[in-house]
């Protein structure tokens, strides 16, 4: 693809607008449509108290940056200190040693629901408590399969996804450019956006590529429409801007 491509990215501030300079740089043009923002608990004091008296525990998992950040803003680094914490990634591991949480695994490739579970870590747990920190309605996968390998799994929503408005151009600006590659940060992600377009500017999107984090958000896409699927290595930046960079070379 020797042409300039638009590139729609999905991913939440403030890691969506680090992305798309790294696009930029590409000289790629970037256009940031997450269809949702993160929010803190309603009540941070409720959720503060229930995640005290959740903690310690053997495996705590925090799902994403924001998790980590929000889980330290509520009750502080200390309290995690007497148990393991799982966290999707490098990156995402970073973030927690920058706030002061030690005893951080990851898995070595991929940074997905599927990707943790086979870490050895998660597959004897039974008789366990495990504590899962996530935004409301997602990584329900995860949950599910610790409950049936033994575990006892507490999950605790510490952040929330607001639905909010796309740019106005949106429509117009896939319909009139050359090529267009969309990267679905989450399935959650994909269907915000899937829906918040245009009829024509939706079909457009469908039959052009999309770039995912896993094979279970390329199968819920294949699923609503979405005819050019690419599995990335994993759900982080260079993962995902590999492939880009492949397109761009096709």
């Amino acid at each position: 693809m020797t042409e300039s491509a638009l590139v729609l990215v999905t991913r939440t501030q403030p890691a969506g607008k680090l992305l798309a300079n790294r696009i930029a740089e590409l000289d790629m043009e970037p256009l940031e449509c997450a269809p949702f923002r993160l929010e803190g608990p309603g009540n941070p004091r409720a959720v503060a108290e229930q995640l005290l008296a959740a903690l310690p525990a053997d495996r705590v998992i925090l799902t994403s940056h924001e998790a980590v950040r929000r889980a330290v803003q509520l009750v502080g680094a200390e309290h995690f200190r007497r148990s393991l914490l799982i966290v999707p990634g490098e990156g995402t591991a970073s973030v927690a040693h920058e706030l002061g949480l030690e005893n951080v695994i990851y898995p070595e490739r991929h940074g997905t629901s599927e990707a943790m579970l086979t870490m050895p870590e998660l597959r004897d747990v039974d008789g366990l408590d495990i504590l899962i920190l996530a935004a409301a309605g997602g990584r329900g996968l995860m949950g599910e399969t610790l409950e049936r390998r033994g575990a006892s799994v507490e999950r605790i929503h510490v952040y929330s996804r607001v639905s909010c408005a796309l740019p106005g151009d949106i429509d117009e600006r896939i319909l009139t450019a050359t090529r267009v590659v969309t990267l679905g940060a989450s399935w959650e992600a994909v269907s915000g956006l899937t829906t918040g377009l245009a009829a024509k500017a939706r079909m457009r999107l469908k039959a052009e590529p999309l770039i995912v984090p896993s094979r279970r958000v390329a199968e819920h896409a294949a699923r609503i429409g979405y005819s050019r699927c690419i599995v990335a290595s994993g759900a982080g930046d260079d993962a995902m801007l590999a492939e880009l960079r492949h397109i761009q070379l096709h």
